[in-house]
């Protein structure tokens, strides 16, 4: 299993400490990722709800997921002994709500999880790239509405008329 890895990547297989892998596309990043994952669950018998995975896109964390998934079921199929078997379903069964996210949702659950500690309503709700937007595009608006009724704001209105 692990003659098929380069040196980099048995390198970052050691998880003894945490890494942040960036190669570019098709390096084998996810592939790495999916076997360190698993190596830390199964060799150093970490519950998954102690082990985060973070990307930057939707699209690496639902393909990190999925090659786990994979790789646990082919190591299912392989086990010949109950005993790992058995780790290996209450694994599959803890994965559903694994840690493995973008870094985006991953912090979004921890405001949710401890909205106290990061000072928010309890109830706060996070907005999109689209909701943002339109925000600020408000914000604008209004501050510049408030300025030109300002008779004596000429920066301003020189602005304003620049733009």
């Amino acid at each position: 299993m692990l003659t098929e890895l380069t040196p980099q990547q048995f390198k970052a297989l050691d998880f003894t400490h945490s890494i942040s892998l960036r190669a570019n596309a098709g390096s084998g990043k996810t592939f790495v990722l999916s076997k360190r994952y698993l190596q830390i669950a199964i060799d150093g018998n970490v519950p998954l709800q102690n082990i985060a995975a973070i990307t930057f896109t939707d699209k690496a964390a639902g393909e990190l997921y999925k090659r786990i998934a994979e790789e646990i079921e082919i190591r299912i199929r392989s086990s010949k002994e109950k005993s790992e078997r058995i780790k290996l379903e209450n694994i599959r069964r803890q994965l559903v709500s694994a840690n493995i996210s973008t870094i985006h949702s991953f912090c979004i659950n921890i405001l949710k999880e401890f909205p106290v500690d990061a000072q928010l309503d309890a109830n706060f709700t996070p907005i999109d790239a689209k909701k943002s937007f339109e925000l600020l595009e408000l914000a604008i608006e209004e501050t510049l509405k408030e300025e030109l009724e300002d008779q004596n704001n000429e920066e301003i209105k020189y602005l304003v008329r620049l733009f």
